[in-house]
């Protein structure tokens, strides 16, 4: 979402807040840093205990307004963020002694419990290093690369923009250089 004009309301974080860890700002000094820091770390905290209120409270009707509308309308950029907050909430369990594939089961089981279901869960995943030579190997076979994998490409020195573009249909994303490659590549 870097470069998105930041006309949005607080959230977790204040739009100083959201220019300061985007680096488009500094601060006065380091004690100011550290609090600013030590402010942000708090706020993303409490919005996690926060999440339980919002299962247990927020209406059907404010999900629908916020999940079903709002989302839907905004396409890409929601999409976007859903995906960081995903990626931020497993990065943060993997650094936990807690189990991701247990968090996400009973995250998922505890949503289904208000249609009075359950759901079995299972999650593989598989690491593998990034790489522009074994990218292209896949591309080459006509295997599909993931936004990551697509997005890794895109900022790789070792593949030009004309190169990766070739592998896409340029006319179906005319401004695939715009740096929001995540929002563009969701139609290939």
């Amino acid at each position: 979402m870097a470069g998105r004009s930041d006309g949005r309301d607080r959230g977790v974080l204040s739009r100083a807040d959201r220019t300061y860890l985007r680096g488009e700002a500094g601060l006065s000094s380091v004690q100011a840093e550290r609090n600013a820091r030590a402010r942000i770390r708090n706020r993303v905290y409490d919005a996690l205990l926060d999440f339980e209120v919002l299962v247990e409270h927020l209406s059907d009707r404010d999900r629908e307004l916020v999940f079903g509308k709002r989302v839907s309308e905004e396409g890409t950029a929601a999409f976007d963020a859903l995906i960081s907050t995903v990626a931020l909430l497993y990065d943060g369990i993997e650094r936990t002694d807690l189990d991701f594939e247990t968090v996400l089961r009973e995250g998922i089981n505890l949503a289904e419990a208000s249609d009075d279901r359950a759901a079995t869960v299972e999650l593989d995943v598989t690491f593998h290093a990034l790489d522009a030579d074994h990218l292209r190997e896949k591309l080459d076979r006509g295997e599909s690369l993931s936004l990551t994998e697509i997005a890794y490409l895109y900022e790789s020195d070792e593949v030009g923009r004309d190169e990766l573009a070739e592998y896409f249909d340029a006319s179906r994303s005319p401004d695939l250089d715009d740096g929001r490659v995540q929002s563009k590549v969701t139609d290939y």
